[in-house]
């Protein structure tokens, strides 16, 4: 047997779905010519009954088209099909979804990734293989190197979490030396931009809601305490509400910014908000007017524009620019 047929056995076997459902000699034409097999009805009908010799399979003649399963008692196989997109959904969002994954599971996640990527590989003609190769998401900001999370410590706080369960940690703060220790309920991990944050309360009373970067814990250890989870807490909630942008104000601002005109243009096709107002003025220049909510992001992403945007409304945030304005001369005259 040619190693081309042993593969193309490997491939058959793992399209065969589990008991009851079914796949006809169509369905696997289209599969395997799918993967760049050139093959008849009759080819792929002496294939299945060599495969049915060695592994429980079965085929249902009572009505056309007839149809291929594992038997119904048969252990599921670990030869699962994947066709070459969702071989192509898997190895792009591999780099996204890597940081997310129980670390217990990792590996065989990984396998997954491997067995996308041996699929795009096993044809130059792809056009699939063509388009992972050519799209790439940049990082919106500057690109920063991510700070260092031990492993041993990440997989003790997702298992925590996975399996609802308090953490024993010790935590450094920000400008501290010595790290506390401390109890937690894990409520759930966010990654932000480069940054992993456990989402948790902590004791004494478990009551305010954390966000905590992961790379300043120094040791975590689940207990056998249960996880004692804020009633009705929801995560996305949580993000929308409290957010990750340091809130300044519960209530959002109405703000109106200038733009010159080639800076202003981006925003009329990517608003700050559903009631955005876009205003083109007599000199070139481009008036903003968004409700938004208040928060230390709103000011870093003003602050990127340096001088090609102005702060107008409300009085406290220009005055707070002003204020900035005056620092920054200072720093550099």
């Amino acid at each position: 047997m040619s190693q081309e047929t042993s593969i193309r056995l490997i491939q058959l076997l793992r399209y065969i779905p589990k008991y009851p459902a079914k796949r006809s000699l169509e369905n696997f034409r289209d599969y395997l010519q799918g993967l760049d097999y050139e093959v008849t009805d009759r080819t792929i009908q002496r294939d299945l009954l060599k495969l049915e010799k060695y592994f429980p399979l079965m085929c249902d003649d009572r009505s056309a088209p007839y149809g291929w399963s594992w038997q119904k008692d048969s252990k599921e196989s670990d030869l699962a099909a994947m066709d070459k997109m969702e071989a192509l959904s898997l190895s792009l969002a591999k780099k996204f979804l890597e940081p997310l994954m129980p670390v217990e599971n990792y590996d065989r996640i990984n396998n997954l990734f491997d067995r996308a990527n041996n699929i795009l590989e096993s044809s130059e003609k792809s056009q699939l293989r063509r388009w992972r190769d050519r799209v790439r998401v940049l990082p919106q900001s500057q690109k920063l190197i991510p700070p260092v999370v031990k492993q041993e410590i990440q997989a003790s706080i997702y298992d925590a979490l996975l399996n609802e369960q308090q953490l024993e940690v010790q935590y450094l703060k920000a400008n501290s030396e010595i790290a506390e220790k401390r109890i937690v309920n894990p409520l759930g991990v966010v990654l932000r931009g480069i940054v992993h944050r456990l989402i948790c309360t902590m004791d004494p009373d478990f009551k305010n809601i954390r966000h905590l970067p992961l790379h300043r814990f120094k040791w975590a250890r689940a207990n056998d305490e249960p996880c004692i989870e804020p009633e009705n807490f929801d995560i996305d909630d949580y993000l929308e509400k409290e957010s990750l942008s340091l809130l300044r104000t519960e209530k959002k601002i109405r703000v109106e910014l200038l733009f010159d005109a080639t800076t202003g243009f981006h925003l009329s096709e990517t608003p700050l908000s559903q009631d955005q107002k876009f205003y083109e003025r007599d000199d070139g220049k481009v008036k903003i007017v968004s409700s938004i909510a208040d928060t230390e992001q709103l000011r870093w992403w003003i602050l990127g524009f340096g001088e090609n945007v102005e702060v107008l409304k409300p009085k406290s945030l220009r005055d707070e620019f002003k204020e900035r304005s005056r620092s920054l001369n200072r720093l550099y005259s």
